[in-house]
């Protein structure tokens, strides 16, 4: 075949596809999108659908009831694929949550404050089993590395990390209040262990050890709630007691939360350069003659941080002393104060300390009535309080009614150095502290009920 011929026959084909082109066009001619009929589902395949998701949601209420409630001898046995790092354990339980709508949600915090769990809210845990049963592995890993970029940038993942975290605690706490309801009570106080565990994991992380107290928080108060709904049983008591000896929450070590406030704020300091630029200005501006300014215009950032950072170190050896003392709460707070008071007069004429201590609100950072030392000895009260109870419950196991007063050798109250106060009250009994701090709270921690 020439050439020509060949350009003949290929001009042939284009022009046949051009044709069944324009013919389809034709066709649909004046339909728009919105015209064309949208396919409708058959009503069978609606009823196979809801039939499914019917039938998912049985299966994780069926789960939940029908699981083995005894869980410590599977995950004790259990062995993570990488026995260095809990964080990445916590990584895959988060994929691992079901998602959460907004009724099931305000359920959840109604099951919290003391509502009922219904089949919706049991059905949920049924689902959330398999994230559970990774997270009760991953808290028992001794270490556990977060992994939060610490320099400048975007704080969306450690935004979002804090959400999960939080989160999955309410998860816990909510499955724990179930277990007690059901009458697991066993299995309700090691989820409180777990939630314990996980706070003193979060705590490891400077970025998110502040949401590590109120997880902690409710992991007493849920502990609390188990024991007041289940008959005083002797052997869960005293088993109780040993894990409460060796499960460590958010850290109660005030000293450790003090430099880790001001090493964080150091931290923002350092990467932020703001504060620096700030500082030298000040610097410049406090100093008289041209070549004191030249100089402090040249001082490297690390240099005044160096600075910054000097009369620190013996402010805190000071501090740390008072709180390793025998003094009362009240005494403690009083001693700090004035070592507080003496920094400012004494390192105060110097422009870099000065703006550490006037811009970081050393009061409310450092300070013996700021609320964290009030919610530190608080939070150590609840601690020593649930501790003393569970020796009253064993008093009530063992002769089957309350002790006239209580045993010896018991925690103290954190705030006054003695005995808790002693009551029996209608539902059980109460224990209190005796300081001012703690007396005129709106709520009571430390009231204990007890089943006839």
């Amino acid at each position: 075949m020439d050439n020509s011929n060949s350009k003949k026959t290929i001009f042939c084909v284009y022009g046949i596809i051009l044709l069944s082109l324009m013919a389809a066009n034709i066709t649909a001619f004046g339909q728009t999108k919105a015209d064309v009929p949208t396919p409708q589902i058959p009503e069978i395949v609606k009823l196979q659908q809801s039939a499914r998701a019917s039938y998912k949601e049985r299966r994780a209420e069926e789960a939940y009831k029908k699981r083995d409630t005894e869980i410590t001898p599977w995950v004790e046995n259990a062995a993570p694929p990488n026995p260095d790092n809990a964080a990445l354990l916590y990584y895959q339980a988060f994929l691992l949550r079901p998602e959460l709508n907004t009724a099931l949600n305000m359920k959840i915090s109604e099951v919290l404050r003391g509502a009922e769990s219904d089949r919706q809210i049991r059905t949920y845990l049924g689902q959330c089993l398999p994230m559970i049963e990774v997270v009760e592995i991953a808290s028992r890993m001794p270490k556990c590395t977060w992994g939060i970029w610490h320099g400048p940038g975007p704080k969306f993942i450690e935004k979002g990390l804090r959400s999960e975290v939080s989160i999955l605690n309410l998860i816990l706490a909510v499955d724990a209040r179930t277990l007690a309801a059901d009458g697991h009570y066993r299995a309700a106080l090691e989820r409180c262990l777990t939630i314990r565990r996980l706070a003193h994991h979060t705590a490891e992380e400077s970025k998110l050890e502040t949401i590590s107290r109120q997880p902690d928080a409710m992991a007493l108060r849920t502990t609390q709630y188990t024991l007041g709904v289940m008959p005083p049983d002797a052997e869960i008591l005293t088993w109780l007691r040993g894990q409460l000896a060796v499960v460590q929450g958010a850290p109660l070590n005030y000293a450790e939360i003090l430099q880790a406030n001001f090493k964080a704020y150091l931290n923002h300091v350092r990467t932020n350069p703001d504060p620096l630029k700030y500082m030298r200005k000040e610097l410049v501006e406090k100093v008289e003659s041209e070549q004191a300014k030249e100089n402090a215009r040249n001082l490297t950032d690390e240099q005044i941080l160096s600075r910054t950072r000097k009369p620190f170190p013996r402010f805190f050896d000071s501090i740390f002393r008072i709180l390793d003392s025998e003094m009362t709460y009240k005494h403690k707070c009083a001693q700090m104060q004035r070592l507080i008071d003496k920094l400012k007069e004494e390192e105060g004429t110097d422009p870099l300390v000065a703006h550490i201590i006037n811009n970081s609100d050393i009061d409310v950072i450092l300070g013996p009535h700021s609320h964290q030392y009030q919610f530190y000895v608080g939070r150590q009260a609840h601690i020593n309080g649930i501790k003393a109870a569970i020796e009253v419950y064993l008093v009530v196991a063992k002769t089957g009614r309350l002790p006239k007063r209580l045993p010896d050798g018991l925690p103290k109250d954190p705030f006054t150095s003695r005995d808790f106060v002693y009551e029996k009250t209608d539902e059980g009994f109460a224990l209190r502290c005796q300081c001012e701090e703690f007396l005129k709270r709106k709520y009571r921690l430390l009231e204990f009920k007890v089943k006839k």
